[in-house]
């Protein structure tokens, strides 16, 4: 069967009527598959929120503390990589995620200090959208149906729609004017993207980490392993119609039986993550339920910005950083995070980053010691020199 009989077939067993939804509103699940109770001594609480934009529902897990006599910090917007959902912030030292009764992963972290943490999924997190949204959202317009991106999605959608929804979207839910913005790679570009075009906006303090402003020619020779990825987690997602169980799903199944040493020590892994920085069960829960199908046209953009910058006039690279020089001048904080091994967000991509936004900042470039580009995040290392470094300076900024 292929994917438009497929899609016909779920729509006509779906009997439900989308409503009409006003932008920016939202609406929370009050049936939430990891609502336990809170436990000490972090007392942790986790909901679903749909943010209803104008073309599209947004998923976000809004994570916060209800510990008494806890320093309350802002809002913290959570947004991932190319390839990745904002689960990624929720992986453990030990490669578990989703738990709520610690603080040993990005997200917990941030929550028992006392911020209110927003972990944004994108559009383009198939996987999130049909195997949880689909099921559990109620409130969301793809509930009990097949999601499917937009064969035209690409890196606009994210910077002229969604972000700016997210944000709008997070400033009226928590009542702040000021917010946060954690962005792991992707999650980081798109952020500059987002100040180049919108110099006066409510992020008032910006950690990027390895979210470079030109990306490694290396790229190349491992973009096709990683298209050639996505494409048997898009098959999958269609296979299975997101009505299945994660373990009862072919590509997950045959991950989790690989042997270790080809999980950690294969020809690609250099090229995504220092081997030796990152544990095995993480990289299992990477694959099996982080990884997401990446769109052909998000899939092009990268393409083009390795020869052209991410634009294709001279002109609009120009203005591009024309615009993110503004930034020095403007009453905001930025961080900058990148690894020393890391061989698609090189260093010196980074140090660019800071040259143009915020060069005058002695403080502001942090260093993560023998980390690649994923193990910066997730590694055996990113607690000590990546997560507890971006809380204290986010708590020194809402501080001051």
């Amino acid at each position: 069967m292929d994917r438009d009989k497929i899609t016909i077939v779920m729509e006509s067993l779906n009997k439900k009527i989308m409503p009409k939804i006003n932008a920016f509103s939202w609406s929370r699940n009050k049936k939430l598959v990891d609502a336990k109770p809170p436990a000490a001594p972090y007392y942790l609480v986790a909901e679903d929120l749909i943010a209803h934009l104008q073309n599209c529902d947004i998923f976000i897990k809004h994570i916060y503390s209800t510990a008494k006599n806890l320093s309350r910090y802002g809002p913290v917007i959570m947004t991932p990589g190319v390839s990745t959902n904002a689960n990624l912030f929720r992986i453990d030292n030990e490669g578990n995620c989703f738990h709520m009764d610690h603080n040993k992963s990005f997200a917990n972290l941030l929550a028992a200090e006392g911020f209110d943490v927003y972990l944004y999924h994108p559009g383009y997190a198939e996987r999130i959208y049909n195997r949880y949204v689909s099921q559990h959202c109620e409130n969301s317009i793809y509930y009990q149906k097949r999601y499917r991106i937009t064969a035209n999605y690409s890196y606009k959608n994210l910077v002229n729609e969604e972000i700016p929804g997210i944000i709008d979207f997070v400033c009226q839910y928590s009542g702040h004017k000021e917010i946060s913005w954690i962005g792991y790679s992707l999650g980081g570009m798109t952020a500059y993207s987002y100040f180049a075009k919108n110099a006066d906006n409510p992020i008032k303090n910006l950690v990027t980490i390895s979210s470079p402003m030109a990306l490694n020619k290396l790229f190349f020779r491992f973009i096709r392993y990683i298209n050639f990825t996505s494409t048997l987690l898009g098959f999958e997602e269609d296979a299975v119609l997101g009505n299945l169980a994660q373990n009862m799903v072919p590509l997950t199944r045959t991950i989790r039986t690989l042997p270790d040493w080809f999980v950690r020590f294969n020809l690609i892994s250099p090229y995504l993550f220092n081997p030796m920085n990152i544990n095995n069960a993480t990289i299992r829960t990477l694959l099996g339920q982080i990884s997401e199908p990446m769109p052909k046209e998000l899939q092009k953009f990268f393409l083009n910005f390795v020869h052209k910058g991410g634009n294709t006039k001279q002109e609009e690279i120009s203005n591009y950083l024309k615009q993110l020089r503004l930034m020095r001048y403007k009453d905001k904080n930025f961080l900058f995070f990148y690894g020393t091994d890391d061989l698609i967000a090189t260093p010196d991509s980074i140090f660019l980053a800071r040259e143009v936004i915020a060069p005058d900042d002695p403080d502001n470039l942090v260093r993560s010691n023998i980390a690649g580009h994923i193990d910066i995040i997730v590694g055996n290392n990113a607690c000590e020199q990546v997560w507890k470094p971006t809380a204290e300076w986010l708590k020194d900024k809402y501080q001051k």
